[in-house]
């Protein structure tokens, strides 16, 4: 490998998404150190164990920048933070999780950016562009993200979605069912139920909340199965289906899918409603794409380093981005007047979760649990 390229560990490089990050950055000229825990023997390859710090610190050592694809213990991240290093998390991080790091490492010496990639990551960078015309934090956040019916057929793929379909809270009060509602993307996706995803975790733009409404949604590319989850969510099954027959979809492949993606976030207002399209192709290959980017940013920003524990939009401007992203086929669009939330869907079917309002509007209905944080 030669030393003139900037190099880079992947932490999860075994996994779908670790893959994907691992092509692009090699693709995109770094050198690329692979962690695993048994090392094949390549020069490429390192021995890296979460749950060994001593391992993590030793892969560590020497390089420019770290992405991490694995939500594991954040030791990766607090040795980044304690040694000097930058690293990049492509992980939905928890509220929790995120402030601890910020409270226990104030003066840090590294840097280490959190919800980074696509979805958390360029999703951020939108919503905070758009937050930033809401001047009175009135505003009510919408994120609607596809689950690619290929890209996610990996263990922890399933994991993540089982852990999100089968979530017993929702805005403050229990229900075994979520939100649904029908959005219309830009063609060839069109029309598409929806129901709501990541609600414990504002959607991962626990930040930029700050005091605003926030409703995420997720919709299946294969319009069969999709469907059928949405079957499931209005009869109240989904939230209690265990997660073997989400791992009977099990899948590995060989190289990173391209399917069309198209992501929707909208901030609505009494006064105003902006909203945005991200497209795509590949939801793993754009994810590793967007953190190839963020990770160009991040090692070439003098003023980035030693900023301790930022989010994405903390770090990094749409603004800035928005070129690089472009030029490997991230693209942000500007409202389109057909795209958005065309209807709401009825979700219910036993019991209704506190604060259930029959009869008001999608807005009002949910006031009785959703109060400001």
């Amino acid at each position: 490998m030669s030393d003139l390229k900037p190099k880079v560990l992947v932490i999860g490089a075994s996994g779908a998404l670790g893959k994907a990050v691992c092509d692009v950055f090699s693709a995109r000229h770094w050198n690329v150190l692979r962690d695993l825990r048994t090392p094949d023997g390549q020069p490429d390859s390192v021995y890296v164990d979460l749950e060994d710090e001593q391992s993590v610190a030793e892969a560590m050592a020497g390089v420019d920048i770290v992405v991490n694809t694995v939500p594991l213990n954040y030791t990766a991240e607090r040795i980044a933070l304690t040694t000097g290093a930058k690293l990049l998390s492509l992980a939905i991080t928890e509220m929790s999780a995120q402030q601890g790091l910020r409270n226990q490492y104030l003066k840090a010496s590294g840097t280490v950016v959190l919800n980074a990639g696509l979805a958390p990551g360029v999703t951020n960078l939108v919503v905070n562009d758009l937050v930033a015309h809401d001047r009175y934090w009135k505003g009510r956040i919408t994120i609607a993200v596809p689950l690619p019916w290929n890209g996610y057929r990996g263990a922890e793929g399933i994991r993540l979605v089982h852990a999100n379909f089968t979530t017993s809270g929702r805005h403050g009060a229990y229900s075994g069912s979520h939100d649904a509602v029908v959005i219309s993307f830009p063609e060839p996706i069109g029309d598409t139920e929806c129901i709501g995803w990541s609600e414990r975790n504002d959607g991962w733009v626990q930040r930029l909340a700050a005091g605003r409404m926030v409703r995420a949604y997720c919709y299946i590319d294969n319009r069969r199965l999709n469907s059928w989850i949405v079957r499931l969510n209005k009869r109240d099954i989904l939230g209690r289906l265990p997660l073997w027959p989400f791992l009977r979809f099990q899948r590995r492949f060989d190289a990173p899918t391209e399917e069309p993606v198209s992501i929707w976030v909208s901030l609505k207002t009494p006064e105003f409603e902006h909203s945005r399209i991200i497209t795509c192709t590949g939801w793993y290959l754009s994810s590793a794409k967007a953190a190839e980017v963020m990770a160009a940013q991040l090692l070439n920003s003098e003023h980035l380093a030693g900023r301790g524990c930022l989010d994405s939009n903390e770090a990094f401007t749409l603004a800035e981005l928005a070129g690089p992203l472009q030029e490997c086929g991230i693209v942000v669009h500007d409202h389109l007047p057909e795209i958005g939330i065309h209807r709401a869907v009825p979700a219910y079917a036993g019991r209704p979760a506190a604060g259930w309002a029959p009869g008001l509007g999608e807005r009002d209905r949910w006031s009785g649990t959703d109060t400001p944080r």
